[in-house]
C-alpha cells in the first residue's frame, strides 16, 4: 500500500509540475506578445500570441490577438479579428471590455465594408451586454446614443414608395452578392436596407420611435457616466429637437454650459433650443455668447457670409463687387429695417436668421466632404424661408426591371403656401434640389428655387417670447402746444379686461408701451416708451358687440417729417406681444394759414383738470379739455358719440374778433343717397341738407376772440341706418376766405 500511495504522490507532482510550466510559458508567450503589441510590432506579436493560445488557450490571450489583427486595417484582418474576439468572449462572457471591443469592431465594420450588413446589429447587442456588466461604461453608453439618433433621423418622418414589380427577397438578396457590389457600395447598402427593414409608415413609425428611445437612454447613461463630456449633452439635445420636444432637451444644456462655459456648441444648441421654444431673451443671450466664442472665420461665416443669401436677389451681381465696409453698412441697415419689435434689447428678425443658420450648420453640413450647412441647397432654403414645417422623406425606391437600380432618398419639405425637393443624388448625404428623372418628386425644384429667389427672396412671420394679441388703436395729430417746430401725436388704445371689474375701478393691466417714428434707414426719429401698471377705471367704455375696453392715451412729440410707425406693447403677464406699424406722416401744421387738427371720435369730452389716460389739450385761452376717445370708432344708439378738433390761425378783424363757420357733413360709405338723422352739440346752429353733395350737412357761424379754437359736438345717430360712414368737417375763414378740411371714418351699428 506504501509503495502505491507513493506512486501516486509522485505521478500526482509530476503533473502539476507539468501544469504550472505549461501556465508558465502561455503567460510568458503572452506577456512578450503584449509588449510587441505596444511597441507596434505586429508580427511578432502575433506568433507570441498565437504560441500563447496553443500552449494553453485563454481569452486575455484571445483579445489581444484581436487587438492585433484590427490595427490592420484590411477588411481580411477585421475578419480574423472578430473571430478572435468572439473566442475571448466565449471564454470569459462576463469581461466587459471584450464585449466592447466587439461592438466596435462590429460598427466599424459596418461602415467599412460593402457586405456586412448585419454586423450593426452586432455592435449594439454588444453596446447593450457591456453596460449590462459596467453600467459605467461611457463609451458603450455613447455608441449605442449614437445608432439610435442615426436610425431615428433616417426614419424619421419616413415613407415607402415602392415602384418595384418583382421585388426580390432577402434570400435573393444574400444569394448575389457579387451583383450587388458592382453596383457600388451606397446603392448596394440601400437596396439591403430597403428589403429588410420595416416597410410602411406605421413600421418606419415605430421603428424610428424605438431608434430614439435607445439613443435617449443611452446618452442619458453617458452623461451620468461622464458629467464633462460635452457629445452625449449636445446630440442628446439634438434628438429633442428633431423629435420637436426642444424644451426637454434645455436642462441637459443649461448643465453643460455651467460646467463647460467656453463651449462654443454648448451655447450656439441651447440657443437654437431657446429660440424653438419662444425663449427670445435667453436665445439672444446665447447666441451672444456663442459668437463670442467663434474663431474670426467662424463668426465671419455666421454673422456675414450667411447674409449674402438673402441680399443677393436684391443686389444680384453687385453683391460681390461691394468691398466689405460698404456690405456690412448694408447688412447693418438690412437688419434693421426688418426689425419687428422696438421695445426688446434685441432685433428678432436677426435672432431668426441665427436660428436658421444654426439650424443648417448642425443638420446638414458633410464634414468629410468639407460642406457647412447654411451653404447647401437646404440651408439656403431654411435661410430664405425658415427651418420647414412639414418634412418627409422617401426611403430608396429599388427598381428591378432588366438591371436592378434605386431611386435615390428624397427629403420633401412643405410649407403653407410652396414646396421643395431634395435628392441624395450621390448617395453621400449632400441633398440637393431634386430634378425630374432623379428625384422622388414629380416637379422641377431647382427651377423652382431660381423663380422664387426672385419673386419671394425671403419670408418671415415674427416670433416672440409671448402670444401675439390684438389692441384697437387710432392716432390723433395736434399742433405742438409749446414749439411750432413740433407736431402733438397721441396713440390712443383700447384693453379688453380678461376678468370682471366694478365699474369704476382701476383695471391692474402692467404693460409697456411704446410710439416709434423710424425713417427710410431704420433710424429712429422720435420714440417713447412708457411702463404701465394700471388703467384707469373712468376711461372705460363699451363697445357693441364687444364688451368693455379700458382706453389709454400716450403721446410723441415729433418734428415733421414721414416714415414707419410703430406703436407697440409687450404685457408683463405673459410677454404677450401687440404691434400696429405702417407708413406714416408727422404733419407740419401752418405757423400762419388756417389749418386744422385730425378728429378724434371720442366717447365723452369733459371741461376742467388733467385726466390720467386720455388727450389733454390745455391751450393758452385756458380751455382745458379732455377727451376720452373710442379707438374702435364703433358706436350705437347706447354709446355717446362726440367729435373733437382744433382749428388754427383763424383771422382776426379790427376788433379782435374771428368769423368762421363749419360744416359737418355725414355720409354713408359707399352710398349716395341722404342719410336722415341729427346732429346736437354745444355749438349747433344750422341744419340741412347739402344737395350738391348728397348727404346730411351741418352748418355752424363763430365769432371768437380766440385765434385758435377747440370745439367739439355730440351726435345723434339713433335714426342712422347701421353700416360704415365718413365723417368730414369743412372749415372756413370769413375774414381772409380760406377753406380746410378733415375727415374720418366711424361705424354706426
Amino acid at each position: 500500500m506504501k509503495i502505491q500511495y507513493c506512486v501516486f504522490v509522485m505521478l500526482l507532482l509530476t503533473s502539476l509540475s507539468y501544469t504550472q510550466t505549461i501556465d508558465s510559458l502561455a503567460n510568458y508567450y503572452y506577456k512578450q506578445g503584449v509588449t510587441a503589441l505596444n511597441m507596434k510590432n505586429y508580427d511578432d506579436a502575433k506568433d507570441l500570441l498565437k504560441k500563447s493560445i496553443d500552449e494553453n488557450e485563454s481569452a486575455k490571450a484571445e483579445y489581444q490577438l484581436a487587438k492585433v489583427y484590427r490595427a490592420d486595417t484590411s477588411h481580411y484582418s477585421w475578419n480574423i479579428s472578430r473571430k478572435h474576439i468572439k473566442n475571448a468572449i466565449k471564454l470569459d462572457p462576463n469581461n466587459p471590455q471584450y464585449h466592447l471591443f466587439y461592438g466596435l469592431l462590429a460598427e466599424d465594420l459596418f461602415h467599412y465594408s460593402w457586405i456586412e450588413f448585419d454586423t450593426i446589429e452586432d455592435a449594439i447587442k454588444q453596446y447593450k451586454r457591456t453596460l449590462e456588466l459596467d453600467s459605467t461604461n461611457e463609451t458603450a453608453a455613447n455608441r449605442l446614443g449614437g445608432i439610435g439618433a442615426e436610425r431615428f433621423l433616417k426614419y424619421n418622418n419616413s415613407i415607402q414608395v415602392d415602384g418595384n414589380e418583382n421585388p426580390g427577397s432577402r434570400t435573393d438578396l444574400q444569394t448575389s452578392l457579387s451583383t450587388l457590389i458592382r453596383q457600388g457600395r451606397s446603392l448596394t447598402r440601400q437596396i439591403y436596407e430597403n428589403e429588410t427593414m420595416p416597410q410602411g409608415i406605421t413600421a418606419f413609425k415605430k421603428y424610428a420611435g424605438d431608434s430614439f428611445d435607445m439613443a435617449e437612454s443611452s446618452y442619458k447613461i453617458a452623461i451620468k457616466n461622464d458629467s464633462l463630456n460635452p457629445a452625449p449633452y449636445l446630440k442628446l439635445a439634438s434628438i429633442y429637437e428633431d423629435n420637436n420636444e426642444p424644451l426637454k432637451g434645455i436642462p441637459y444644456l443649461l448643465k453643460l454650459t455651467r460646467l463647460l462655459p467656453a463651449n462654443k456648441e454648448a451655447h450656439l444648441e441651447l440657443a437654437l433650443l431657446d429660440y424653438r421654444t419662444s425663449l427670445l431673451d435667453s436665445a439672444y443671450f446665447e447666441y451672444k455668447k456663442a459668437i463670442e466664442l467663434m474663431t474670426e472665420k467662424e463668426k465671419k461665416d455666421f454673422t456675414y457670409n450667411s447674409v449674402k443669401v438673402l441680399l443677393q436677389p436684391y443686389l444680384k451681381d453687385k453683391t460681390d463687387q461691394l468691398n466689405e465696409n460698404s456690405l456690412k453698412q448694408i447688412i447693418n441697415i438690412f437688419w434693421k429695417l426688418r426689425d419687428p419689435l422696438n421695445l426688446t434689447n434685441y432685433n428678432e428678425r436677426l435672432l431668426e436668421h441665427y436660428t436658421r443658420v444654426a439650424y443648417a450648420d448642425l443638420r446638414f453640413s458633410v464634414p468629410k466632404l468639407g460642406i457647412t450647412g447654411w451653404k447647401t441647397d437646404r440651408g439656403t432654403v431654411v435661410i430664405r424661408y425658415g427651418i420647414p414645417p412639414e418634412v418627409v422623406r422617401i426611403r430608396p425606391n429599388i427598381v428591378r426591371k432588366g438591371l436592378t437600380k434605386t431611386e435615390a432618398k428624397t427629403e420633401i419639405w412643405t410649407y403653407p403656401d410652396k414646396t421643395f425637393s431634395f435628392t441624395d443624388q450621390f448617395r453621400n448625404g449632400e441633398y440637393i434640389y431634386g430634378v425630374p428623372g432623379v428625384s422622388q418628386y414629380w416637379d422641377d425644384t431647382q427651377k423652382f428655387a431660381e423663380d422664387l429667389k426672385i419673386t419671394q427672396p425671403e419670408e418671415y412671420h415674427p416670433k416672440y417670447d409671448g402670444p401675439v394679441f390684438f389692441v384697437p388703436n387710432t392716432a390723433a395729430q395736434f399742433k405742438d402746444l409749446i414749439s411750432d417746430k413740433y407736431t402733438d401725436l397721441f396713440i390712443n388704445y383700447g384693453i379688453k379686461p380678461d376678468e370682471k371689474i366694478n365699474k369704476g375701478k382701476n383695471y391692474e393691466y402692467k404693460h409697456t408701451a411704446g410710439i416709434f417714428l423710424i425713417d427710410s434707414y431704420s433710424n429712429k426719429l422720435a420714440e417713447n416708451k412708457i411702463d404701465i401698471d394700471s388703467l384707469y377705471g373712468n376711461n372705460e367704455i363699451e363697445i357693441p358687440d364687444s364688451g368693455n375696453l379700458f382706453i389709454n392715451t400716450e403721446d410723441l412729440v415729433a418734428r415733421p417729417d414721414s416714415g414707419t410707425l410703430s406703436f407697440e406693447i409687450i404685457r408683463d403677464k405673459d410677454k404677450g406681444v401687440s404691434t400696429t406699424r405702417g407708413k406714416f406722416k408727422i404733419r407740419s401744421f401752418s405757423t400762419s394759414s388756417l389749418d386744422m387738427s385730425d378728429i378724434v371720435l371720442a366717447s365723452l369730452v369733459e371741461r376742467g383738470p388733467e385726466i390720467a389716460g386720455r388727450i389733454n389739450r390745455p391751450i393758452p385761452s385756458g380751455k382745458d379739455y379732455s377727451i376720452l376717445p373710442n379707438p374702435t370708432g364703433i358706436f350705437s344708439k347706447d354709446q355717446d358719440l362726440y367729435i373733437y378738433y382744433e382749428v388754427y390761425n383763424l383771422a382776426q378783424n379790427e376788433k379782435g374778433s374771428t368769423d368762421f363757420q363749419q360744416t359737418i357733413i355725414l355720409k354713408k360709405k359707399g352710398e349716395e343717397g341722404i342719410s336722415v338723422g341729427k346732429l346736437v352739440g354745444s355749438v349747433m346752429k344750422f341744419f340741412g341738407a347739402n344737395d350738391d353733395e348728397q348727404q346730411i350737412g351741418l352748418t355752424s357761424q363763430y365769432q371768437t376772440k380766440d385765434k385758435e379754437s377747440q370745439i367739439y359736438l355730440q351726435l345723434d345717430m339713433s335714426n342712422y341706418d347701421p353700416g360704415n360712414y365718413i365723417l368730414t368737417v369743412k372749415i372756413k375763414d370769413n375774414i381772409s376766405g380760406k377753406e380746410t378740411q378733415q375727415q374720418t371714418e366711424l361705424t354706426w351699428k
